[in-house]
């Protein structure tokens, strides 16, 4: 990465680190997407259920995921941009150890959490067989995930986002022809969606870490991220959780939003409400990763020019990004709206639950237009080191403003009350997340 360079062509630029970054996390949504098609076709609805139950622990494996990954990366990037080579290898080093032992951690802990998870939600029969049957085999991929996550997140902030992207490529065209082998062609049910993200993540995992191992750079004063026999520093430790504690917030509220989803829906709609809000969060999902690939493709060029005192600069990569992914969630508004049905309708043929998602994307289409805001200033607040704005925002987007709705909306308008929540919450939080912005620019001029 070069000043001038970004200078010259700030939109380019973000769109070279955006573009791989969002077709690799797009890939990554895919894995879930290509899973609930095959659930919902050759396993039921109830495979659908069953998934999307187990999606607070998914969440919780992200959080600690990203708060390492992004948290260390950003460190690295401020690094790198001031020219500090030990440090920046130092701390992806230590940040991939760790991520290692925390996410062996959660699986052994999470091992004992599936029958109280169960019988919390009151699921029973066949959703919660189905349950145990792919999350047991979970426990083992998802270390692997969040891993291959922060090798994302490391080869973008080392200015490679195509090395990531190729490699995801392959692993997500892998899990889906292994998707369709196992389920459509073996008939080894839901296990067989999970097997094949395990062998998927395996492969990629393995390529990425060789690519760290061994790569090398012709120009002796170029800054490559290789791993290193790290010194275990406590400060960076501490650092890294602090910058990543906004990015942990956000997916532990995802835990614990989609676990009173989950309890609102089977409450007050049923089975058929947990499967319409999983066909039409896959649209959300998609749109996320779009605009997270967006923000993770501004992040590592706002850590280097902030390193490089670049203040300015920072500014301007940030309202740009904010103007690319308003005019994304344009598209995703405007086309949902009218083709809801048609969409819906690739997952499932239940008359009922294709009504419900109909009529849940007139509603819901708000969010397309305002979660990138707030989004791309989570992300930008804890590229410059200031995590205290970037957890703020999660905290309302996530868990405060959000579980408020959650209880209170469907409690009087039913479904329709689960399709406001999140619009709702996106428009309360832009206001602070407007407020801190505006803050920051003022002090970044000065």
């Amino acid at each position: 990465m070069e000043i001038e360079k970004i200078k010259l062509n700030k939109t380019k630029s973000i769109l070279q680190f955006g573009i791989p970054a969002t077709i690799g996390m797009l890939m990554t949504s895919l894995i879930t997407i290509v899973d609930g098609y095959f659930a919902g076709n050759y396993i039921g609805s109830q495979a659908l259920v069953a998934i999307n139950l187990g999606l607070p622990l998914l969440y919780f494996y992200l959080a600690a995921g990203l708060m390492i990954g992004v948290g260390g990366s950003v460190i690295s990037g401020i690094a790198i941009g001031s020219g500090d080579k030990p440090r920046a290898n130092n701390t992806f080093s230590q940040s991939m150890f760790l991520v290692l032992c925390v996410g062996i951690a959660i699986s052994l802990a999470s091992f004992f959490l599936f029958n109280p998870m169960l019988r919390l939600l009151k699921a029973q029969g066949e959703v919660a067989v189905l349950f145990k049957q792919y999350y047991s085999v979970f426990l083992f991929s998802a270390p692997l995930m969040i891993i291959d996550s922060c090798y994302g997140m490391f080869l973008r902030a080392d200015g490679e986002p195509q090395v990531y992207m190729g490699v995801n490529a392959l692993s997500i065209l892998l899990n889906a022809f292994l998707d369709f082998l196992f389920t459509a062609k073996f008939g080894f049910g839901i296990r067989g969606l999970i097997f094949a993200s395990l062998i998927s993540l395996s492969i990629s995992v393995t390529i990425n870490t060789l690519y760290f191992l061994f790569r090398r750079s012709k120009n002796p004063s170029q800054i490559l991220l290789n791993f290193c026999k790290f010194k275990f520093d406590t400060d960076t430790v501490k650092q890294t959780f602090f910058n990543g504690s906004s990015e942990c917030i956000g997916e532990l509220a995802g835990c614990i939003s989609m676990f009173c989803y989950n309890f609102v829906l089977l409450k007050y709609v049923g089975e058929n409400g947990v499967a319409s809000f999983t066909i039409l969060g896959y649209s959300m999902f998609i749109f996320s990763m779009i605009a997270i690939g967006l923000c993770e493709g501004m992040a590592p060029l706002v850590s280097f020019c902030f390193g490089a005192k670049e203040k300015k600069l920072c500014i301007d990569l940030r309202k740009i990004t904010n103007r690319i992914v308003f005019c994304v969630g344009v598209v995703f508004a405007v086309t949902l709206f009218f083709a809801g049905r048609f969409y819906c309708s690739i997952f499932v043929d239940d008359t009922q639950i294709i009504n419900m998602v109909s009529r849940g994307f007139k509603i819901f289409t708000l969010e397309f237009l305002l979660q990138g805001f707030n989004l791309a200033g989570s992300m930008y607040f804890t590229s410059i080191s200031c995590p205290k704005q970037s957890a703020v925002i999660a905290f309302l987007r996530g868990i405060l403003i959000l579980l408020i709705t959650i209880f209170v909306f469907p409690s009087i308008w039913g479904m329709d009350g689960i399709w406001l929540t999140a619009p709702v919450t996106e428009t309360l939080t832009l206001t602070a997340a407007l407020i801190f912005c505006a803050q920051s620019d003022r002090m970044m001029k000065k």
